[in-house]
């Protein structure tokens, strides 16, 4: 049984934001916006033979032990080269982490024909102001690229708001 890990909390947690608030669960077509119930992350793996997205399918359905479980299987198929081309179609959204490569903040680029990536920097202690005193704590970094053709600034505003809530909340640090 393997260990969940940040991302993999965090993949919960944009699943619960993507079925919360769905304009980002989308992708545009020739003839439009699909928007999606079934929320399938894609995942940005770095392999020898360059980045490969795997798909980890239904995640607003799978408790945190499968999200880990599938997770792992997801990136071993990646890393060895025998991700199968279902494992890449379907995605609806794409997540991307860096944080184990010490990155802080960073651009993503929208894995067409999708609506939205989520970048993940690494989560580090630095000094916060809290309730007007300096404190050491616990912060990540977060950027959405999203496809202005599918979804206005504001929802996605208001989206990473609300992944940022959960976060906050306890949820993950």
């Amino acid at each position: 049984e393997c260990v969940p890990s940040y991302n993999d909390i965090l993949l919960m947690l944009v699943a619960r934001t993507l079925k919360e608030q769905p304009q980002l669960n989308a992708c545009w077509y020739h003839d439009g916006v699909w928007t999606y119930r079934e929320i399938n992350i894609a995942l940005a793996v770095d392999t020898t033979a360059g980045l490969v997205a795997p798909v980890l399918r239904n995640v607003e359905q799978l408790t945190l032990q499968q999200i880990a479980t599938q997770t792992r299987s997801l990136i071993t198929c990646a890393q060895t080269g025998s991700v199968s081309q279902s494992q890449l179609d379907g995605g609806t959204f794409t997540m991307t982490s860096l944080g184990t490569f010490g990155i802080d903040a960073f651009s993503p680029i929208v894995n067409l024909p999708q609506a939205g990536i989520l970048g993940v920097g690494r989560i580090v202690q630095e000094p916060v102001v809290r309730d007007q005193r300096i404190e050491i704590g616990t912060t990540l970094t977060l950027s959405l690229t999203f496809d202005h053709r599918v979804v206005d600034g504001a929802p996605a505003a208001r989206w990473l708001q609300r992944l940022t809530e959960l976060i906050a909340a306890g949820h993950l640090i």
